[in-house]
């Protein structure tokens, strides 16, 4: 009869230990990086960002394993609502996204519109830029560019207006060879384009809603286990608290651009 408890006590013990390690797992789980200016961009060989950073730290405190992989933003969109990727960053909530997936905010930034030179002069608003009839936008397929340019936006497109480009590099290459005449920006991409002499010679920086920021958000699908969910999401607030955030964003873009971008 003893022997028999004592068994019995070693499996139920076995069986708490292996529930407990269950429990703590973290992962594996897959974070879909997109290109877009200093949050993830390639410098040689190599890709790096302000996202890439904060992917590894959050890897690094709460011991989850996080696989990095490069998508387009729209197909990121399409396999979250599917429930086939568990997280991206810097993405815009909406009521419509927020069904599938939890956002945590860690920047902010503006949306602002790079217009070629000839077709600046006199635009100092949208209403002015619109005016133009040969002046053409391109946007990545599947961004949110806040409630006015989002509106501003879709008229545009009823006149065909406006080009739907799979991603950052085709977005810059359109506006570089003067296929499109303005393309939006986040602020926090700014530095690094007028750091282009060639380019920057070619356009104005406008921008025209100063009071309508961008909350960019780690995306967690709704799918990802609660515990794991809350785990990253205390860590990234935990690194927005701490300074981590802002040391990241400084590696990347200016102190004053940092600043600019830090969620309160």
């Amino acid at each position: 009869m003893r022997l028999r408890r004592a068994l019995t006590a070693i499996v139920f013990a076995c069986a708490a230990g292996t529930g407990s390690a269950a429990a703590a797992a973290c992962g594996p789980l897959t974070v879909a990086m997109y290109e877009h200016g200093a949050l993830y961009y390639r410098s040689g060989e190599q890709w790096t960002g302000i996202d890439k950073d904060i992917v590894e730290e959050l890897a690094r405190r709460t011991g989850c394993e996080l696989r990095m992989t490069r998508e387009s933003r729209i197909r990121i969109w399409t396999m979250l609502k599917e429930g086939t990727l568990d997280m991206t960053m810097s993405g815009i909530p909406t009521p419509e996204r927020e069904e599938f997936a939890r956002f945590t905010p860690y920047l902010q930034a503006r949306n602002m519109l790079l217009v070629r030179h000839d077709f600046a002069r006199n635009a100092a608003t949208l209403e002015q830029v619109a005016a133009q009839p040969d002046l053409k936008v391109a946007v990545i397929k599947g961004f949110k560019h806040g409630t006015s340019y989002d509106a501003w936006l879709e008229r545009l497109r009823k006149q065909g207006r406006v080009y739907e480009a799979p991603d950052y590099a085709t977005l810059v290459r359109l506006f570089q060879h003067g296929r499109v005449q303005a393309i939006f920006q986040l602020s926090s991409n700014i530095d690094a384009l007028l750091r282009d002499s060639a380019l920057a010679a070619r356009f104005r920086v406008l921008d025209l809603v100063p009071r309508e920021n961008v909350l960019g958000a780690m995306v967690v699908s709704r799918l990802v286990p609660e515990a794991s969910a809350v785990k990253l999401e205390q860590a990234l607030r935990a690194m927005r608290e701490d300074g981590a955030m802002k040391a990241i964003m400084e590696r990347h873009v200016s102190p004053e651009r940092a600043q600019s971008m830090l969620v309160r």
